[in-house]
């Protein structure tokens, strides 16, 4: 039959007739046993083969997905450990198209746009043509279980309702002498002592405290501490093998995510309590981000749902970690540089 070349259970079918026949087996015995798998290998090679056909002939961008499962997220990875995460990008442009291609990432099919002409589509479309999206892998981290959606629209809706009211002047009048202050302390006690320091990760910890403080209203530093602890383990796991496995980097993302959103519940309790307790006057002062949302509601006049807060704050927390932290290390390297013009800053500052 014309279609046993392609199906690669057939070879081992006839082997196994062969097989029996040396060893004197029924073979309607071995048939019995053999024809229900050997039916649903071909039926499933032969969907599999429909499908990639079907697939072929969508007008995807050029491009290629990798292996299965894991894609091309390797390649991610290794080019962002490398120090020239901008390689894997640049490779592909080279190779598919300048302006946009697609691959497969974190166990997700995407399209990367690329260039000016790919972001001004993607910063004038949102909510049009491309909403603001998670990949699953990463979901799964940062949101609970049963609550994993495939799109964020109402997300960012939500928070552009709370983000205009932390970001406007009389919020930054309140964040600017917290942030001064903080980072005096910082400097006194994690860079002044030392010759020489490591400005990444010190930037990093003071980020993090900074958005404790300014999103939660956390002021312990054991309680940021012990946060900080759990929020490395989430920000390590977000761009790796997606493998959910103990001993994995990935699966201690996920336990590290889980229990910060189990963090911020309780924070929300507790807070809920002190609000209880104070009168509207003193409620309406409130500028951290946690307790805005606790005081806000949705398009119905229902309080928002505890866990969809706690899933944004964290979301919030992972967007603007590495960016910060990454701008402030920059900053200081080419003030390091470039001393003149660091000079001249303490000039404008100190005349």
């Amino acid at each position: 039959m014309p279609w046993q070349r392609d199906v690669p259970t057939m070879p081992l079918i006839i082997l196994l007739v062969v097989a029996a026949k040396y060893m004197d087996m029924d073979l309607r015995l071995l048939f019995s046993y053999l024809l229900p798998p050997a039916v649903l290998c071909i039926s499933l090679y032969l969907v599999f083969s429909a499908y990639r056909r079907k697939s072929s002939d969508a007008k995807f961008p050029p491009g290629k997905t990798g292996w299965p499962i894991i894609g091309e997220t390797w390649d991610f990875v290794r080019a962002g450990r490398s120090g020239t995460p901008e390689k894997f990008v640049n490779d592909r442009m080279s190779k598919y198209s300048t302006d946009v291609f697609h691959t497969s990432l974190l166990g997700d099919n995407l399209a990367m746009f690329c260039g000016a002409s790919g972001n001004k589509f993607l910063f004038s479309s949102e909510n049009k043509y491309v909403t603001t999206w998670w990949p699953r892998p990463i979901q799964r981290i940062l949101s609970f279980p049963e609550e994993i959606v495939t799109s964020s629209k109402d997300d960012s809706t939500i928070l552009r309702r709370f983000l205009p009211e932390i970001l406007k002047p009389e919020a930054l009048k309140h964040y600017i002498p917290v942030m001064d202050s903080m980072a005096k302390d910082h400097l006194e006690a994690d860079w002044s002592p030392y010759k020489q320091v490591r400005v990444l990760p010190l930037s990093k910890k003071y980020t993090f405290a900074l958005a404790c403080r300014l999103f939660m209203n956390i002021k312990d530093p054991a309680h940021v501490s012990r946060l900080e602890n759990h929020f490395n383990l989430v920000t390590n796991g977000l761009v790796s093998v997606p493998i959910n496995f103990p001993g994995t980097t990935y699966y201690r993302a996920v336990r590290g995510g889980k229990i910060i959103r189990e963090e911020l519940l309780a924070i929300m309790k507790q807070r809920k309590g002190e609000l209880a307790s104070e009168n509207y006057e003193e409620r309406a002062e409130a500028t951290d981000l946690l307790t805005l949302m606790l005081l806000a509601s949705d398009d119905n006049g229902q309080p928002l749902n505890e866990r969809d807060i706690a899933y944004k704050v964290l979301g919030l927390l992972v967007a603007g970690h590495d960016t910060t932290s990454s701008a402030i290390t920059m900053v200081m390297y080419y003030l390091a540089e470039y001393p003149h013009i660091y000079q001249r800053v303490l000039e404008g500052i100190y005349p």
